[in-house]
């Protein structure tokens, strides 16, 4: 058996539940805690599906659309 090596920048498969999709995350930070486990800060990234309306219109009001001249 071998373990993962997780390091920051890697992008891993989140598991939330065996009925939803994975979720796809970031790792931003590792930390090792006291006990001798480790943490994680991770940026999540959600498809647009996935989002409750409210926030896709929120995103939609920030986004910035680039055009070629």
């Amino acid at each position: 058996m071998t373990a993962n090596m997780y390091r920051v920048g890697d992008y891993v498969y989140f598991e939330t539940s065996s009925t939803s999709p994975y979720q796809i995350r970031r790792i931003e930070e590792l930390n090792k805690t006291p006990n001798g486990n480790v943490e994680a800060k991770v940026m999540c990234f959600y498809r647009r599906r996935d989002l409750p309306h409210p926030l896709i219109m929120l995103a939609d009001k920030h986004q910035i659309y680039l055009v070629d001249i």
